[in-house]
């Protein structure tokens, strides 16, 4: 019987095979007493038949045994048939049961949620999985509350803007929020956390630059663009910490690499070479020790220049030659 199949068509399908398999025994049990050892019989003692031998109940009343070797043969063949159909049919019913019981009871019996100074991380993506990098590395104590959290580590499973969610991650006596999903979901779960929590700091990422006053009005402390925190990934990945490639739904399955300038392409600009459409979106020139972000589509090459740029995967197989 699928796992797949829901209790209710469970039961409807060990129901049509319990009665199948009845119909069989009682059938066979008619033609056998009546054409095999002549004798006559009822449909009340081919279904007591049935149901004495598929139950193992071991005892039938005088008269309504089979006793010839045919109907000796049969009563083995159907008692092992219909002990099939019924412990196979109860097992299909009660497995999922119990298998769902030890779920929950691992689940439960996870990883504890924190009950005061701690963060609650919104969302789990790329920038999440950073933060929650830095925060074990500070030793402070951290949640995730999302969709799909990660396991092994503390985390509620559910929607972030729900009081029920924030609840549970003891939203009233945590330290900070951290709220890493998008705009619409951040301004939802910040409202809800503020009225949860007056005192809670609230830091929130905006991937536009124009919802970010209506996160400072909905309540987030501080509010930090897409923009700034590639800066400060691409500050790491010039000093040669270049672990930070972002990847997934923050950035849209987008990688961060870099292209060193030599004599062929010094003088020119990223315009001139196509650089968007071949390579990728430049985010910031590394030149004799400092990083230029954002670069104009018209800023000259020089020789040496480190161009650092978010290839997407449709970019992936070109390249300058």
């Amino acid at each position: 019987m699928p796992s797949s199949l829901s209790l209710k068509n469970r039961l409807i399908i060990f129901f049509l095979m319990l009665l199948s398999t009845l119909l069989v025994g009682s059938l066979g049990y008619v033609v056998i007493k009546i054409y095999v050892e002549h004798e006559s019989t009822s449909i009340t003692n081919a279904l007591f038949f049935s149901v004495a031998t598929i139950s193992t109940l071991g005892h039938y009343p005088k008269g309504i045994e089979l006793t010839s070797n045919v109907g000796k043969w049969f009563t083995i063949f159907y008692l092992i048939f219909g002990m099939g159909t019924i412990f196979g049919g109860i097992q299909a019913l009660v497995t999922p049961w119990i298998e769902m019981r030890i779920r929950n009871a691992i689940k439960e019996r996870g990883v504890p949620i924190p009950r005061d100074a701690h963060v609650i991380i919104c969302g789990w993506n790329d920038i999440a999985k950073l933060v929650e990098e830095q925060l074990k590395m500070m030793e402070i104590p951290y949640v995730i509350i999302s969709t799909s959290p990660p396991e092994g580590v503390p985390a509620i499973e559910g929607e972030a803007s729900e009081v029920s969610s924030l609840k549970k991650a003891n939203v009233d006596r945590a330290t900070a929020l951290i709220a890493l999903l998008d705009d619409r979901s951040n301004v939802v779960t910040i409202l809800t956390a503020r009225k949860l929590n007056e005192n809670l700091r609230i830091i929130a990422l905006a991937r536009e630059e124009s919802i970010k006053d209506l996160l400072i009005q909905s309540g987030a402390d501080v509010v930090i663009s897409k923009e700034k925190l590639l800066g400060s990934i691409l500050e790491q990945w010039v000093k040669g910490d270049q672990k930070y490639l972002l990847s997934g739904e923050m950035f849209e399955n987008l990688k961060i690499k870099e292209r060193i300038v030599d004599k062929n392409l010094q003088g020119k600009t990223l315009r001139d070479l196509k650089f968007r459409e071949r390579e990728g979106t430049a985010i910031g020139i590394y030149r004799s020790g400092n990083l230029l972000l954002n670069p104009s589509p018209d800023e000259l090459l020089e020789r040496g220049d480190v161009i650092i740029f978010m290839e997407s995967e449709e970019n992936a197989d070109f390249g300058l030659q």
